[in-house]
């Protein structure tokens, strides 16, 4: 068997634990690859141990999978660390933006409230939206064989999520207006820096005011041209992500 498939397990992961799998992985293993005692799958405790199991006994009825774990591995995690500071975008465009930038690499996102945010969630619909975004990322994750799951964090307004700022070697907020500082010239002055913490921040649909740019640049960001067209608020974190991962991280091989 070439292909072995990973699935998360929240939990330390030890040689010869008994692990149950039950549940909608359980059904997929299953019902859709239709695995059977002696197979093997890759368990994640969803941030840096990676975990070989053999199946040793399958429940159909109560859809349950009996495994123990023969073989444990220690992974580097995913550098550079990039922390998505997103302007909330309207309908489910955060949901796309989650699923692509987690395959890029992206550690944790931070949905922000800016001036133009346009988008007003109730206490409800945001525990509902919290539920389906944190299912979009590990489905993301599970998909891209990541060995991680990336956080999500509480929605935070604009001015609180400069406060985060002090905390990374780099932040950056891409501004049409921008014309001297670009993107590349910003990475290519980090790279010889090993431990890598950078925050992108991405405006909404009509992107951050002269205001919120003057903010963030007295709290540390560095404003930076993406090129003459005007991208997208979807494309724009995808776009700046993966020009840093190619960069500086596994997309570029420097880490892989």
């Amino acid at each position: 068997m070439n292909f072995t498939p990973r699935f998360f397990i929240f939990k330390e992961l030890n040689i010869n634990d008994t692990v149950i799998i039950s549940g909608d992985d359980a059904h997929h293993i299953i019902k859709v690859l239709r695995y059977k005692p002696g197979d093997l799958l890759k368990l994640s405790d969803g941030k840096n141990t990676e975990a070989t199991a053999v199946i040793e006994e399958i429940d159909a009825k109560d859809i349950q999978i009996k495994t123990k774990i023969i073989e444990k591995n220690m992974k580097e995690n995913i550098k550079p660390v990039i922390t998505l500071f997103q302007g909330l975008p309207k309908g489910d465009k955060l949901d796309f933006i989650l699923q692509k930038n987690t395959e890029i690499g992206v550690s944790k996102f931070v949905p922000i409230i800016t001036e133009r945010t346009v988008v007003e969630l109730s206490q409800k619909k945001f525990s509902n939206r919290m539920q389906r975004w944190k299912k979009i990322v590990q489905e993301a994750s599970k998909q891209c064989m990541r060995l991680d799951i990336p956080q999500i964090a509480e929605v935070k307004g604009f001015d609180e999520s400069l406060k985060d700022i002090k905390d990374y070697n780099l932040a950056i907020i891409p501004w049409e207006q921008e014309k001297s500082c670009f993107l590349k010239n910003i990475l290519n002055g980090v790279k010889s820096l090993d431990a890598l913490k950078i925050a992108v921040f991405i405006g909404p649909e009509g992107g951050f005011t002269g205001g919120e740019i003057e903010k963030a640049k007295s709290s540390g960001a560095v404003p930076v041209s993406l090129g003459s067209r005007i991208l997208r608020t979807e494309t724009a974190s995808i776009a700046v992500c993966a020009a840093i991962m190619y960069e500086l991280g596994e997309l570029g091989g420097r880490n892989a």
